[in-house]
């Protein structure tokens, strides 16, 4: 995630609360202080000597660790149980409380190798992805009292404690033991590059993280790879492949029993937003920031990153299909425009 950090990260330890999904899997709702969106999904499993955590919620508040703490206290754990954080992406909701659980309970991070230079880095460096993604946002034609919206590190890094060590990395195959039986990793790149799934195939269970959601967001953290519009589509696509599925466990919402029909409707959104950008661009080149706003033309400078990033993913996929061409003017600046039909992919 990015973009403007809420008015205060405080929120209320009692709204958190521990689920059973199953035996051996609690789902943890933890209450989140953005706007419009109220909680994020961790996942308490059983281990021989203790738990795994599957994500961790946000910092930013000590009320945030206090609500990890409560909900993990309903499912009858503490912090020093925590034996392993397993993130599934590197978004702030998802390991922002991370640099606790190792201090304080020795917790072993398993993580993809991407969660470093996709976002610990940008808590490391802020100032250097800020100005970057400034002079990104004026090629694209940001005016100049809607930089800060789409260019500062101010949610990344006020959201979490600090940068961890991955202890172990989390690719295609890797599996990590509970007493359900083995998790097995399947990378699932798009809405992160860092993203993966964790599937449990006995007992016919996948932790989800943010791939997919039951209100659904087409989040793309786009600049880490050279299409996410296209990866997230292939992601639905391996984890379609697995099967069905007892219950997906997402990061956001109810655990899902209907995987194959929300990601069924994932592919129907991703296409509509995909057409709706291709027919914004017209003849006249475009820079990308007016095709947000004229996609989205009251959107809060809070989600504006969140659109603006979802655009320029779907300008990238559309022009890997050769269907957009990007044009560079005498001033640096970016705009978009119709490419003949059935053009080469561009550069």
């Amino acid at each position: 995630m990015t973009g403007p950090a809420p008015t205060s990260w405080a929120v209320d330890p009692d709204a958190a609360g521990a689920r059973l999904v199953v035996p051996g899997v609690w789902r943890l709702r933890l209450p989140l202080a953005w706007p419009g969106v109220d909680h994020v999904n961790a996942y308490a499993i059983e281990r021989d000597d203790g738990i795994m955590l599957v994500d961790t919620g946000s910092a930013g508040h000590p009320t945030c660790l206090a609500a990890l703490e409560t909900a993990l206290a309903q499912a009858g754990y503490g912090v020093p149980d925590v034996r392993v954080v397993a993130a599934t992406h590197g978004h702030s909701d998802h390991v922002g409380l991370a640099a606790h659980l190792v201090r304080h309970a020795g917790a072993e991070v398993w993580a993809h190798p991407a969660t470093d230079a996709s976002f610990f880095d940008i808590v490391r460096e802020p100032d250097r992805f800020h100005a970057a993604r400034e002079r990104r946002a004026r090629r694209e034609g940001v005016p100049e009292e809607r930089l800060f919206a789409v260019a500062t590190a101010e949610e990344e890094v006020q959201a979490t404690l600090a940068p961890v060590a991955v202890d172990h990395v989390l690719v295609d195959g890797v599996r990590l033991p509970s007493a359900l039986g083995d998790w097995e990793v399947v990378e699932t790149p798009g809405h992160a590059a860092s993203h993966v799934c964790l599937v449990q195939r006995e007992h016919r269970l996948v932790c989800a993280g943010d791939l997919v959601c039951f209100a659904f967001s087409p989040w793309l953290d786009y600049g880490f790879s050279a299409d996410p519009t296209t990866e997230i589509l292939a992601s639905l696509d391996r984890i379609q492949a697995l099967g069905p599925m007892a219950w997906a466990l997402p990061g956001h919402g109810r655990p899902l029993p209907d995987l194959g029909a929300v990601i069924d409707e994932h592919r129907q959104q991703f296409a509509r937003r995909i057409e709706e950008v291709r027919d914004a661009v017209t003849d006249v080149p475009t820079g990308a920031y007016a095709l947000t706003t004229h996609l989205c033309p009251d959107v809060p400078d809070r989600w504006l990153a969140g659109q603006f990033s979802e655009v320029l993913a779907h300008l990238a996929h559309l022009r890997h299909r050769g269907e957009v061409v990007r044009e560079e003017a005498a001033d640096g600046s970016y705009g978009y425009r119709s490419a003949a039909e059935g053009g080469p992919p561009a550069p």
